[in-house]
């Protein structure tokens, strides 16, 4: 019975300590939160004058809305990869470089020679035989269709196989065409010796006379 009694005192002594202990580590936290408080702009404001502190108010806010952006009126954050793509969707049709080779459709090690395209790639390529390269020119010269038909995979069919392309939008690449205008795509023939003479003189900026003046 002496030792049950005595198990009991001692749980009720631990009891104590712990609450005790307790009670001294909130208070020097709250010593510390107010020494903290004393040195922070709002209680140093909370000393002003309430005329002052109203004042100090009223131009605050207005600091925040003049230099505050709604949301809505802000630059997405897709927006600087999206002028990106554009602009190089604008430079592959300038430079008549295939949609396939541009770098963010296909890796270098699975690339392959595409007639007329005028990236690094195809221009260095020297695994195909130039002979090899002139057939697919003439084929192509004789054959229109033979390019986006025959020589392209079916899986790649698109616009982009084609020379001339119809816009279905009032807008391309930050440049105004009525819709349903014929575009430049690319050109399957560009620098070889079957190229069209007429836009090979243009792209070189050749002097060309027409025959219809």
């Amino acid at each position: 019975m002496n030792k049950y009694k005595n198990k009991k005192k001692r749980k009720i002594a631990i009891q104590k300590r712990t609450l005790l202990k307790q009670k001294k580590k909130k208070k020097h936290i709250e010593k510390q939160n107010a020494k903290h408080y004393k040195t922070t702009l709002k209680y140093k404001i909370s000393l002003l004058p309430k005329e002052l502190q109203k004042y100090i108010y009223i131009w605050t806010f207005r600091i925040y809305w003049r230099n505050y952006i709604p949301f809505t009126a802000k630059i997405p954050s897709w927006q600087t990869r999206q002028n990106h793509i554009q602009k190089q969707l604008w430079n592959a049709r300038y430079n008549n470089i295939h949609f396939l080779h541009l770098p963010f459709n296909t890796l270098p090690e699975n690339k392959t020679w595409i007639m007329g395209c005028q990236c690094e790639f195809c221009i260095k390529n020297e695994s195909i035989d130039p002979i090899e390269k002139h057939c697919h020119y003439l084929i192509q010269h004789r054959n229109s269709a033979y390019f986006p038909d025959k020589f392209m995979p079916e899986s790649t069919s698109g616009t982009w196989n084609e020379n001339l392309s119809f816009s279905n939008s009032n807008s391309i690449n930050h440049m105004n065409y009525h819709t349903g205008a014929l575009i430049k795509t690319f050109d399957p023939l560009y620098g070889s010796y079957k190229e069209n003479t007429i836009t090979k003189k243009l792209r070189k900026a050749k002097q060309y006379k027409s025959g219809y003046l």
